[in-house]
């Protein structure tokens, strides 16, 4: 018994030793990817690729853990970088952890004008994407949702699904398109009504898909692929890009550790290519392609005259900042927030509203305290602030989920203004319930 004891606790330990010497993903692979895609995305292009160069194996992240495994080095060590967000492109190469080959860009004119290459070499377009909205096409709209001002209309509360930014790198772009487009201060308001009307915020960009069709609300704020893709089994889903909303590129990217840099810039080359282009057409994928030739196949028609400046987004500091403060005003409280807005929308339609300017300043101040940020637009780019969500400079703009000194100081911020809000809108109906001299009844 002694000795068989022993053999266990020796096997054990020899597992230990040997698990960070290698990792069952390593056996075999040719190439390593680290994606955001879903693996009914990926699937297609792994199995062509390697049927041409040989096996290549996939680790599936949300954009954020995508960071934050290459920037903390985890196994198994990726090759290559696909994913939809720009943003977590620029992250990565800010910290340099992306290998740089200028040779394989390729500048606009080859896309009909769009900016798909990173001119410097750290990330390569393959498709092109676009935020909008999605809905069941048997579904009875309520509005066309394609505008912010039907997304925050009051006719939608509980009907909105989304993720939050702290897990889709593309919802950041969402956030960050209304932010761009109407300003820091009027942007946070605007996301404040929007979030009083969500019926949830999903885990996963994936699931707002599944929610318009299983009916848990009635329209998804999300990219277009994952709106369009039909699936075997799988209820259509009708899509419409988000007015003033940007075309951006997905992209894909060379680590700079990539044990095999060639191969990988052959994966960079496959998914440009004729083949890959033609994959992205499939209906189970349903990309747009980043070649002008392939897009009356996919139904693209540029838009043009947005407001939102990509290159702005690329070059904002702010992501954890966004992220925190998006968090701590919407995702943890859109329950309270959509009970706060309607007691607001009940008091601002009685018929004493306009007549009592009471009632207005109560309720001008309890709409102050749900819709702004602590934090003014020129600091939030700040050093002092992203570096303290970014653990000191550290690449883990994901900081959204650990709570240091800063995030608790925003979360009682946003906390106490609820609680105002809640304060002032009991007095507003106090004030109703008044008897009423030289007013109209």
């Amino acid at each position: 018994m002694r000795n068989i004891l022993y053999f266990l606790w020796f096997s054990l330990c020899a597992q230990m030793l040997s698990a960070g010497q290698a990792h069952p993903q390593d056996a075999g692979c040719r190439l390593q990817i680290l994606t955001s895609y879903p693996e009914s995305f990926y699937s297609p292009f792994v199995e062509r690729f390697s049927k041409d160069y040989g096996r290549a194996c996939v680790t599936n992240k949300n954009t954020i853990a995508l960071i934050h495994h290459v920037g903390e080095a985890r196994r198994p060590r990726p090759d290559v970088i696909w994913a939809s967000s720009p943003v977590a492109f620029a992250a990565l190469d800010a910290e340099g952890l992306l290998l740089r080959r200028p040779e394989l860009s390729i500048g606009p004119a080859a896309f009909g004008g769009l900016a798909v290459d990173d001119p410097g070499g750290s990330r390569f377009g393959f498709a092109l994407s676009q935020i909008g909205v999605m809905w069941k096409p048997d579904g009875n709209r309520l509005h066309d949702p394609t505008s912010i001002e039907a997304l925050m209309a009051s006719e939608m509360r509980g009907q909105v699904g989304m993720t939050s930014p702290a897990r889709s790198g593309t919802i950041h772009l969402f956030v960050e398109t209304i932010l761009q487009n109407y300003g820091w201060d009027k942007g946070w308001a605007l996301l404040s009504r929007v979030g009083s009307n969500l019926a949830t915020v999903t885990a996963r960009s994936f699931g707002v898909r599944d929610g318009v069709v299983t009916g848990r609300f009635t329209v998804g704020i999300g990219i277009d692929f994952l709106a369009k893709a039909t699936l075997d089994q799988q209820a259509p889903v009708a899509f419409a890009p988000l007015s003033g909303s940007a075309v951006f590129p997905a992209s894909v990217a060379i680590v700079r550790d990539s044990t095999d840099p060639a191969l990988a810039a052959e994966f960079v080359r496959f998914l440009r290519s004729d083949t890959g282009q033609n994959l992205l057409l499939r209906p189970a994928i349903a990309r747009i392609p980043i070649l002008p030739s392939y897009w009356e196949q996919s139904g693209f028609h540029p838009m043009s005259g947005s407001s939102v400046r990509f290159d702005a987004m690329l070059a904002a500091k702010r992501l954890p900042v966004v992220i925190a403060l998006f968090d701590e005003m919407i995702t943890y409280r859109y329950l309270e927030l959509a009970t706060l807005r309607t007691a607001i929308e009940r008091i601002e339609r009685h018929p004493r509203f306009h007549a009592d300017p009471v009632l207005g300043a109560l309720i001008k101040d309890a709409r102050a305290k749900i819709e702004t940020v602590p934090v003014a637009s020129f600091m939030s780019s700040a050093d002092e602030l992203v570096n303290q969500l970014s653990d000191r400079g550290r690449l883990d703009v994901a900081a959204s989920h650990s709570f240091g000194t800063l995030r608790d100081s925003w979360s009682r911020d946003f906390t106490s203004r609820y609680a105002q809000a809640r304060e002032l809108v009991a007095r507003a109906n106090a004030q109703l319930n008044e008897p009423v001299s030289g007013l109209a009844q």
